[in-house]
């Protein structure tokens, strides 16, 4: 019986804490911004490309 309230009441919380973290990205933007610049120094993405995607992470959150 504690078992069954145990998992129902940590169900209800990993929800709640994933319906609060839905729309946000869980990775920090400076390792977006290495990969970014690895992806640039291998040859994989043009300069065009990379200033793009480097702008988009530079842009504040969107407030929800």
């Amino acid at each position: 019986m504690l078992l069954f309230w145990g998992s129902a009441i940590g169900g209800i919380a990993l929800g709640i804490s994933w319906a609060r973290m839905k729309g946000r990205n869980p990775v920090n933007r400076e390792l977006l911004e290495k990969s970014l610049k690895r992806r640039l120094a291998a040859g994989e993405i043009t300069r065009e490309l990379y200033n793009r995607k480097l702008a988009e992470l530079q842009k504040p959150d969107k407030p929800q």
